[in-house]
């Protein structure tokens, strides 16, 4: 399991790469302004889930951590942009590269802080029983 983890985590980085070095990615259909930050904001929520299954790595043990890694990620993304022909570097791009994994993070912090409350309360029932 944990290799499927770390092979997760790698591929989205990766992918986010790989977009990032595409010289243009205009979707086939506009539906309103700036709908890019909405793309931007999918892509770093996921890598902020690839950085939460990976949480027993030692630098991403903290949600702290994990979000600087991320972080760190999308301004590294923004500056290979401004390198790439018909790419640019963005702040607003970068603002929904942090909403998106700030979103994840914490999503995914409240669940598993969830499910172990869940899962503590159902072991406290039967110890009772």
């Amino acid at each position: 399991m944990t290799v499927l983890r770390r092979v997760f985590l790698t591929a989205v980085a990766l992918a986010v790469a790989w977009l990032s070095h595409q010289p243009s990615l205009e979707p086939p259909f506009r539906l309103f302004p700036h709908q890019d930050k909405v793309f931007h904001f999918l892509e770093f929520a996921g890598l902020g889930l690839a950085l939460h299954v990976n949480r027993d790595l030692k630098p991403f043990f903290r949600v702290g951590s994990r979000f600087l890694a991320g972080f760190g990620w999308a301004v590294l993304d923004e500056i290979h942009q401004h390198f790439v022909p018909g790419r640019f570097c963005d702040p607003a791009d970068l603002l929904a590269d942090a909403a998106g994994l700030l979103a994840s993070l914490f999503f995914c912090s409240r669940l598993c802080t969830h499910a172990r409350v869940r899962k503590g309360h159902s072991r406290a029932g039967r110890s009772d029983a």
